[in-house]
């Protein structure tokens, strides 16, 4: 006998087929959320940041770790190299962060034990005292959820452009630890420079906005001398460079963050489940065939 239509059936089946469902299903598509408010808030460079470790690196002296420690609003990152994953470590690390970059109010990372030592040390500290004394303000540390990898997908991102840019640079040379720390800084200044809204061709349009942009302010060469320069000309130079931070900060959030919103505009449509549908709920800790 023949069978109509073969093609149509066999679809049919295979579609109906419990075993074949369960390797072939795919996941719907959710609904991408916003963005959190820590992410679009208007914010100094490094006031809300997250840090992770990459590595190991291997060295003359031995190996070593890097530390990520990245901007979630600018995209800005800070590199730093420690020679173990203790909790010491990080924290000499993160005080040469603060030195460097100023203290940050949010931190996140994940949930590594150097990273939870580090913040039992911070609830130790009398930070009422301090904040009455200097106006510092306690540093609040938020971990990522267990089992949630995507919460860090600011930082992780930071942390793959370092090891592309490595991987490049050193391939399967030994350097010594001070050489590997400026290839690393050098790393730092090329990725804080990197565009970060629409590069156009035309010389009329302005610059592209980086990184480096929030991190430097507008270059000049020598200190002005304030015993010759008149005090109307100081002051408007300092309203001068308010305005000019002020429609740096104004271009990124009309720029950058509008890019991102179109980019979640072009997303594929979403359907949430219907009901009675059978569906594959996934696990982490268990392989496809135990879903």
């Amino acid at each position: 006998y023949w069978i109509l239509r073969n093609r149509k059936v066999a679809r049919q089946v295979v579609a109906k087929c419990v075993v074949c469902r369960r390797f072939e299903a795919k996941s719907l598509e959710a609904e991408t959320p916003a963005l959190p408010e820590e992410r679009v808030r208007d914010a100094n460079v490094f006031e809300i940041s997250g840090c992770d470790f990459a590595g190991p690196l291997y060295c003359r002296e031995g190996k070593v770790w890097v530390v990520i420690f990245t901007c979630a609003v600018y995209r800005a990152v800070h590199f730093d190299v420690v020679t173990s994953l203790s909790t010491d470590g990080f924290l000499l690390a993160f005080r040469r962060f603060v030195a460097r970059r100023g203290r940050p109010k949010i931190m996140f990372s994940d949930n590594g034990t150097n990273f939870r030592g580090m913040s039992n040390i911070l609830g130790t500290v009398d930070w009422n005292g301090i904040a009455n004394q200097t106006s510092v303000e306690q540093i609040e540390w938020r971990f990522s959820p267990p089992s949630a990898p995507w919460w860090g997908g600011f930082w992780e991102r930071m942390v793959g452009l370092m090891k592309n840019l490595l991987r490049k640079t050193l391939g399967n040379s030994t350097l010594t630890r001070e050489e590997l720390y400026t290839v690393l800084t050098d790393c730092e200044a090329l990725v804080n420079s990197r565009p970060i809204t629409y590069y156009s061709e035309d010389p009329k349009d302005p610059l592209p906005i980086s990184p480096m942009m929030f991190l430097q302010e507008i270059p000049e060469n020598g200190l002005p001398d304030c015993d010759v320069i008149e005090s109307t000309s100081l002051e408007k130079r300092v309203k001068y460079r308010q305005r000019v931070r002020d429609d740096l900060r104004r271009r990124f959030r009309s720029e950058y963050l509008g890019q991102m919103i179109l980019k979640r505009d072009k997303l594929k449509e979403t359907r949430p489940p219907v009901l009675g549908e059978v569906v594959l709920i996934g696990s982490d800790d268990k392989k496809r065939l135990d879903w």
